[in-house]
């Protein structure tokens, strides 16, 4: 396993590749593998980038998808990379249309970054990813294009989100479940019909309890439950209540509760409304609806260039890039933090090449989403994150 720095151009990458098959595209590292209008991606950039990439997901991922994961999702992930670098090069040739450049300043610290970024790492694992000065150099425009021209793009987004729109209920209700088990031997049991009706029973009276007044926790105590009642806020288009409890909670006033059970095929419903309007998660939607326009304008916007542009890849080429070897991030010991300039890239554009869909949906069921955007934003450049490329100290090692 060969590890690699924790940030990509803004932290130094290091790894002692001790494999003698660590070599990178060889002869045909110059070749292009991807071409957008007149623009190319040579296979060797393509490595450089998916390199990294593939590090980044080893580190967030492998702990629960085990050292093979690439076997399931390298070719997935190989596949996003080109179709980030089609994107970044659809931004960049639609720069003017927004006012967005790449100044002299700018190119002259992505130099020098690139530069120390070569100077300062194994000689071995500049070449198995490709990282000559000229695919360093491009790669950190490319970047910088994207974090410009995301942050362009959605600059022209309607950011009126009005209470109507955005509004949020909040109820809290318990389930007494009648649904069945599975016995020793993986065989559905159902309930009985005296079960069911213990269950309803037991409903019955924290209903009786909560309509006189007491606190639906308090009162689920003295039931010898030991569970508290659910929370939850939904709107008309959004939420995870069950058509039947929403029409159920819909007839609610402020702190009013359903005058008898809510029966479903799962079970029987206790429910409560909280408030009909929640002013908290209003507003936290209100955050969902504009994040989901800038998502949707950015889209867009990609989706008509590519309609007008000529996409082409080599198919055959880019099955030189395999993965065989395994990349995974190491933290250094020092880096610097400079005050850079914050995007939304890593949350929309950004993230693009850096978590494939299966890889999103595994890091959500271990709770680490939160984790893979921020990860995933950490490959943006800005002029100060450029800079601090060279800020920071080159560690070693090797693993087998």
């Amino acid at each position: 396993m060969n590890k690699l720095g924790r940030k990509l151009l803004v932290a130094s990458l290091c790894a002692c590749m001790a494999a003698a098959s660590l070599t990178g595209c060889g002869s045909k590292a110059g070749k292009a593998a991807v071409t957008v209008g007149d623009d190319t991606a040579s296979l060797g950039l393509v490595n450089l980038m998916l390199r990294y990439n593939q590090a980044q997901m080893q580190s967030l991922y492998a702990s629960f998808m085990g050292d093979n994961m690439w076997e399931t999702y390298g070719e997935t992930t190989k596949s996003n990379i080109v179709e980030s670098l089609e994107n970044m090069f659809l931004m960049e040739q639609h720069m003017s249309d927004y006012g967005v450049s790449i100044m002299d300043e700018d190119k002259t610290k992505i130099s020098e970054a690139a530069a120390r970024f070569i100077e300062e790492n194994d000689e071995k694992t500049v070449k198995a990813m490709n990282a000559t000065q000229e695919n360093v150099e491009r790669l950190l425009t490319l970047y910088t294009v994207q974090s410009r021209m995301y942050n362009a793009i959605i600059a022209g987004v309607d950011t009126n989100v009005t209470d109507e729109e955005a509004a949020q209920k909040t109820v809290k209700y318990v389930l007494f479940s009648t649904a069945g088990s599975t016995d020793e031997d993986g065989n559905s049991v159902e309930m009985s019909d005296e079960e069911k009706a213990a269950k309803k029973e037991q409903a019955q009276k924290l209903l009786d309890a909560v309509k006189g007044g007491e606190d639906m926790a308090d009162a689920l105590t003295e039931l010898g439950e030991d569970r508290s009642p659910v929370t939850s806020s939904y709107g008309a288009d959004n939420g995870t209540l069950n058509d039947t409890l929403k029409e159920a909670a819909d007839k609610l006033s402020d702190g009013e509760v359903a005058d008898e059970l809510i029966e479903t095929d799962g079970g029987y419903y206790v429910l409560q409304m909280v408030t009909t309007f929640d002013e908290e998660k209003t507003n936290e939607q209100k955050e969902t609806i504009l994040s989901q326009r800038k998502s949707d304008l950015y889209t867009e916007t990609l989706d008509g260039w590519k309609e007008d542009a000529k996409i082409s890849t080599d198919s055959d080429l880019l099955t030189e890039l395999d993965f065989t070897d395994t990349y995974q991030m190491k933290e250094t010991e020092t880096e610097t933090s400079t005050d850079t300039t914050e995007t939304e890239t890593g949350s929309e554009a950004g993230s693009e090449a850096e978590t494939t869909e299966a890889a999103t949906e595994a890091a959500s069921e271990a709770g680490t989403t939160e984790a893979a955007t921020e990860a995933a934003s950490e490959t943006e450049t800005t002029e100060a994150a450029t800079e601090a490329a060279s800020e920071t100290e080159t560690e070693t090692a090797a693993e087998k």
